[in-house]
């Protein structure tokens, strides 16, 4: 990381500054603290509103537990469980903000050894101490297969797992079985279960009842699940960084845009994501609504199927992606840069490591059409797949489709849901096998980057299984490796910057836009951009209702 982790007396605040505002309705709040430990005193974090109850909408109908063992990955079960379960802490490419812990400290120079301290201060809602048994729980339970089927990502790295051990009430010993540049990060995201709730089991994902309790570590705790409804938590008084102001959260699942919509403007709900320019323009006018514009640290990207006999052809590749204009993609699927910015590589600005000295692709339509030529790409029409649930995707594809138009390449077009996209997209990576699927060409997708290290995408790049499907290099292959367990910052920086430059240079993707989360927000909360990450409200201290 560019910063070590320290220890939480020792954090620093950092000022992070807002993405480009909105209007007159930016949420650029005069008293924002966006960089400022979020692990700090109860004083320094508790929000000083008058009550109320805050309503976040959710994009899917069904939540399979209230206790966080399987949410990873998914934005919005991580929204779920946010206001009720409480990180360990949270890195980021500018600081390191604490919560459950207070510090991570190596305790070899191999990059394997780790110990990690909690709070002596912490309850689990139901008035039992958090100690280091239920950090080493919870590892047990993720790293246990009869859960999801394959241990959680936040425990193996390069498909090795971890081990957790209880040194003393609030130490935990963490092994690794090879050094990994993004351990720090990812480890702190877990969001850990009390093991006297589940009297020690780590096989959970059966147990129902005490799942649906949801005892969480929070500012909030469950008062009441509404199936497809709704999840209700209360204030918990008792919270280790102080009372919360807001009284109640409360998540709604509501996966229909238009009827989120309609809820934001008869107060059902207090917030929605808008993903156009034409509502977002509508909100920012309007002097009931704030609009806060949130990077999302996200790469929506064009993605080549390597099984397709074209595709295979590095000519083909480099013919789409010298044909392709991101400006105009970005400006004509999301309307502005305040919705999104043209991609450069396969990371986002908000990584560690993230190599701002590059240009990206740059159109060359004569150069495009003599390689498609050359490839073949002129001599049948190209089958391109996209999500249809997805923002921006849609549009997305069809300027794709007239852009390579212009270099005689005829595309066809099939949006499908989530259920046919996927196993398309990653087939052999789905089945655990491989498995031959030709048929499609081009695909976009968006990759979620959680995290601040690089490495955290490794497991969508790496493997026999995935490479059936996209292209990997063996120079690109060698370079992850060197990245991912490099022992030094510098190393680490130097091996990263050369994958982000051998990435492009292998024509493995074409990175399209780096997205940002924007949301209006009926006017009397405030504090939604206090902590600039998605998912979004990391730290519910934060927002109050006036």
């Amino acid at each position: 990381m560019k910063r070590k982790l320290i220890s939480v007396m020792l954090i620093t605040a950092v000022t992070v500054v807002m993405a480009a505002g909105c209007g007159k309705n930016s949420g650029n709040s005069e008293n924002s603290d966006s960089g400022s430990n979020s692990g700090g005193s109860s004083q320094e974090a508790s929000g000083e509103g008058g009550g109320g109850t805050f309503v976040v909408p959710i994009n899917t109908n069904s939540v399979a537990s209230l206790t966080p063992y399987n949410v990873y990955g998914a934005d919005d079960l991580l929204m779920a469980s946010a206001p009720c379960f409480d990180p360990l802490y949270v890195v980021t490419k500018d600081e390191t903000r604490w919560y459950l812990a207070e510090s991570l400290e190596p305790t070899s120079d191999d990059g394997c050894h780790y110990e990690m301290k909690i709070r002596d201060d912490l309850t689990w809602h139901d008035g039992e101490k958090i100690t280091a048994d239920d950090v080493v729980y919870t590892v047990n339970v993720l790293l246990d297969k009869a859960n999801t089927s394959d241990s959680s990502e936040s425990v193996t790295y390069n498909g090795k797992t971890i081990s957790a051990e209880a040194v003393d009430e609030l130490t935990v010993a963490i092994t690794l079985q090879e050094p990994f540049s993004a351990f720090e990060s990812e480890f702190g995201r877990i969001q850990i279960f009390p093991e006297h709730v589940f009297d020690g089991n780590t096989t959970i994902k059966d147990d129902i009842e005490n799942l649906n309790k949801s005892i969480g570590s929070g500012p909030f705790k469950l008062k009441e699940y509404n199936e497809g409804d709704s999840i209700v938590y209360e204030r918990y008084d008792d919270y280790y960084r102080g009372k919360p102001s807001l009284d109640q959260v409360v998540i709604k699942l509501m996966p229909d845009q238009s009827a989120q919509e309609a809820a934001l403007q008869n107060g059902e709900i207090s917030m929605m994501r808008v993903t156009n320019q034409t509502k977002l323009e509508k909100y920012s006018s309007d002097d009931n609504y704030t609009v806060y514009n949130i990077p999302e640290a996200r790469l929506n990207y064009l993605t080549f199927n390597y099984q397709s006999p074209l595709m295979k052809d590095m000519d083909a590749r480099k013919a789409i992606c010298l044909a392709l204009n991101v400006d105009d993609i970005v400006t004509g699927a999301y309307g502005s840069e305040e919705l999104a910015i043209p991609a450069k590589n396969f990371c986002s600005p908000q990584n560690l490591y993230f190599n701002d000295e590059m240009e990206g692709y740059k159109q060359d339509i004569e150069e495009a059409k003599k390689l498609a030529k050359k490839s073949g790409l002129t001599e049948r029409p190209l089958h391109y797949i996209y999500f249809t649930a997805r923002p921006n995707m849609k549009e997305t594809a069809q300027i794709v489709q007239e852009q390579l138009k212009e270099i005689g390449v005829t595309v066809e077009l099939e949006g499908l849901d989530g259920g046919e996209f996927f196993p398309h997209l990653f087939a052999a990576w789905i089945t655990g096998e491989t498995t031959e699927d030709t048929s499609w060409d081009l695909a976009t997708n968006g990759m979620d980057q959680l995290n601040s290290d690089p490495a955290t995408k490794m497991t969508s790049w790496r493997g026999e299984l995935v490479q059936n499907g996209f292209y990997v290099s063996p120079e690109t292959n060698e370079l992850w490796d060197k990245a991912s367990q490099a022992l030094t910052e510098e190393d680490r920086e130097t091996y990263y910057k050369e994958l982000q430059v051998q990435m492009n240079e292998d024509y493995s993707l074409f990175p399209m836009a780096n997205t940002n989360y924007v949301i209006v927000a009926r006017k009397e909360f405030k504090g939604l951009d206090e902590i600039l990450r998605v998912p979004i409200f990391e730290d519910y201290l934060k927002i109050t209702m006036e």
